[in-house]
């Protein structure tokens, strides 16, 4: 039995229809927000991974593994978790989101003024934390599933309505995170996705919230390009696939869902307990 409030927390693409012939292949997207598609007014749309499916047309499509807020330490939570060893066993195809929120809790943000601080030796300490929990991560991704294509998604700079003052020190340390979590895809012998150089410093078009680091549909649509681009090269989504994707549900209504799915006599819930409705209503602070 599929939960009701799953319906509303993953999107039916089906009805979306690309220029390709679809696949046999199961598509599982693990990670934080950027993975669950969370937008910049707190809710939960099409991201990159749902736009990625809609270039491949998987057989099977899951993102039951992505959780807002969480870190690379709970990511690899849920791979140990029985649900996740079971989506990743199954899965030919797997993306991984995971390292910003070990690192963006740390950057105060103040958009009213469009100041930027952090404690340069705090953020060290947890970026080396981001290191050996990345290599722990894919390791068991590899273990579960050796077969699978597994790509690791880059992060882009989040704050392009600071001001131009205090953009660069913080663009060292998405730097210093990127080179880890490549260091560590090479590593593991999975694909790193870069995506920062399609945002640059100030890409207020793809992130128009101040106060918000979550892309915007246009802004997912260049992290799905940026993965086909190294997966996939020749094939793009074309921009007007933003004008065809459905509408995004707000985070008060996924709790209300979740809240009434929990109400439901035992019998009738579903037996395992999914990580996508922890994640659709989750506080978080990135992605």
């Amino acid at each position: 039995m599929i939960k009701r409030s799953l319906l509303l927390c993953f999107f039916l693409i089906s009805s979306i229809v690309l220029p390709v012939q679809a696949s046999a292949m199961n598509y599982v997207a693990i990670g934080d927000s950027l993975a669950a598609g969370q937008t910049p007014n707190r809710e939960i749309g099409a991201g990159y991974a749902d736009m990625i499916a809609l270039a491949l047309q998987p057989e099977v499509f899951s993102k039951q593994l992505s959780v807002p807020g969480y870190t690379v330490g709970q990511v690899i939570g849920q791979v140990d978790s029985e649900a996740g060893k079971k989506a990743i066993k199954s899965a030919d195809l797997i993306t991984v989101s995971a390292g910003a929120n070990d690192l963006l809790p740390l950057i105060q943000n103040d958009p009213n003024r469009g100041m930027l601080t952090f404690n340069a030796v705090t953020a060290a300490f947890a970026l080396n934390g981001v290191r050996e929990d990345y290599a722990l991560l894919l390791e068991k991704i590899k273990s579960l599933q050796p077969g699978a294509d597994v790509y690791v998604m880059g992060y882009y700079f989040p704050y392009p309505h600071a001001f131009d003052q205090h953009k660069p020190a913080v663009s060292e340390q998405l730097d210093v995170l990127n080179q880890i979590i490549k260091q560590e895809a090479d590593k593991a012998g999975v694909v790193f996705i870069p995506v920062a150089d399609r945002f640059g410093l100030d890409a207020v078009e793809y992130l128009p919230n101040p106060g918000d680091v979550h892309p915007n549909e246009a802004g997912y649509l260049e992290m799905a390009n940026a993965f086909l681009d190294v997966s996939a090269p020749g094939m793009q989504i074309p921009a007007s696939i933003l004008e065809q994707l459905p509408e995004p549900v707000s985070l008060s209504e996924l709790i209300k869902q979740r809240k009434a799915a929990e109400d439901e006599p035992q019998e009738t819930k579903e037996i395992e307990e999914t990580a996508a409705i922890q994640g659709c209503t989750r506080e978080e602070v990135y992605a």
